[in-house]
């Protein structure tokens, strides 16, 4: 009998006598024998893990989706002042994420003052920007209270000496060793104030002309959003930017013109309500409070005769903010995304996947308001320069006589009792 030491070795000459045959000898003698390799198959669940991953996140994603939408539309009826709480959190969470990706929690232990003064500087921006709210929109509102209408009247120079007064206090507390650092901290605060809470906070200067110039900017960004995601998951072929590969041209074009169809509809159901298209000048606390005004005349529905017949169809019947609203369609869909490429050319260059995890499923607050806020400015800017009229109106002659002394308003008010006296 063999023993095991002389197998072995009659194995390895075998396997010699192979690599030293030629082809012909190989082929005549046939191939050398396979040897069987058992691989260690995974069990199931662990090679679906990465699948269970993924519809936990959809899962989580759709429900954090649904809870905004409910959440949102519950702000929205609970009235102006809600609205108003809404944009403040927004800015709060933006401003808290931006600020927290060049922080260094090592280092603010020996610099103890840095956040408290970056905040400072945040409180500063927001009285900034709600004191011209009150200044433009609520100015009847704040002629009733005098404090509040002292501060009105001085509120640029309040804002500027308040502001020196957190440059006073960020100077004294330079260290030795952290002056980059704290420099580096001083130019990113401002920078975010100036790009994100200035930007955003003018929507609430829309939201008093009416809820409906709030709603629409917004729904737009999101319709687009949606359908671009849609066709360009359906017919998507071309790259659109290589910040987001997964941008196609044909999701591009595709969500812009269902989201200029979708405007179109959107207004038409919009202008039916008085709660979302009536101006509001003062600020009730208590909820879901009802609304009513004389329609203002953006929103009347008129027949407009076309310059000739389609199907012997002569004229239509649509209203001045159904225009608007394709107008505000064309900015979402070929403007307002380049906000979100801005923001995804930011992220790599940061090298980070999103700007928190404040929203479970969706990443931070930034990473869903990254278009809205370039959306805010031009909804502002467009509504004040070309929609509304622009004339004088009770807020704003009592935002002026708010500012003259005691005895030139009782003089004033003695002219205007002569006048009425005469008119009657």
């Amino acid at each position: 009998m063999k023993s095991k030491i002389d197998s072995q070795q009659e194995e390895s000459n075998t396997d010699n006598d192979f690599s030293e045959m030629s082809d012909t000898q190989i082929r005549r003698r046939g191939p050398a024998p396979k040897k069987v390799v058992t691989k260690n198959k995974l069990p199931n669940l662990e090679r679906n893990i990465p699948i269970i991953i993924k519809n936990n996140n959809f899962v989580v994603r759709t429900i954090w989706t649904i809870v905004m939408i409910l959440g949102f539309m519950a702000v929205l009826w609970a009235g102006h002042i809600y609205i108003i709480g809404l944009v403040l959190l927004t800015n709060i969470g933006i401003f808290k994420e931006i600020l927290g990706l060049k922080r260094n929690y090592e280092k603010e232990v020996n610099v103890k003052y840095s956040p408290i003064i970056n905040w400072y500087f945040f409180g500063i921006a927001t009285f900034f920007c709600y004191g011209k709210l009150f200044q433009s929109k609520l100015s009847e509102y704040a002629f009733r209270m005098h404090i509040l209408s002292y501060i009105l009247n001085y509120h640029n120079i309040i804002t500027f000496m308040l502001w020196v007064a957190g440059f006073l206090m960020f100077t004294l507390s330079l260290k030795k060793g952290y002056y980059r650092y704290q420099f580096r901290m001083f130019g990113w605060t401002h920078i975010t104030l100036i790009l994100v809470v200035a930007q955003s906070s003018v929507m609430i200067m829309n939201i008093f002309e009416g809820i409906v110039w709030f709603i629409l900017p917004c729904s737009l960004v999101i319709t687009n959003d949606i359908f671009a995601y849609i066709f360009g998951v359906s017919f998507g072929r071309t790259p659109l930017i290589e910040l987001s590969p997964k941008k196609t041209w044909e999701g591009f074009i595709g969500g812009c013109f269902s989201t200029l169809v979708a405007s179109f509809c959107f207004a038409y159901f919009l202008q039916g309500s008085q709660y979302l298209t009536c101006p509001q000048h003062q600020l009730p606390f208590s909820p879901f409070a009802s609304l009513t005004c004389e329609i203002p005349s953006v929103f009347i529905t008129t027949q407009r005769f076309l310059p000739f017949s389609i199907f012997g169809i002569d004229s239509i019947y649509y209203s001045d903010f159904q225009l608007h609203a394709m107008v505000f369609s064309l900015f979402t869909s070929l403007v307002s995304p380049f906000g979100g490429f801005f923001a995804s050319g930011f992220k790599r260059g940061i090298k980070i996947k999103d700007f928190g995890d404040t929203i479970p499923g969706h990443g931070g607050i930034t990473d869903r308001m990254d278009c809205q806020i370039l959306t805010g400015m031009f909804s502002y800017l467009y509504l004040h320069q070309i929609v509304l009229p622009k004339a004088v109106t009770l807020g704003t002659v009592l935002g002026y006589v708010s500012q003259l002394s005691s005895n030139e308003q009782q003089e004033l008010f003695e002219q205007l009792k002569q006048t009425l006296s005469i008119v009657q």
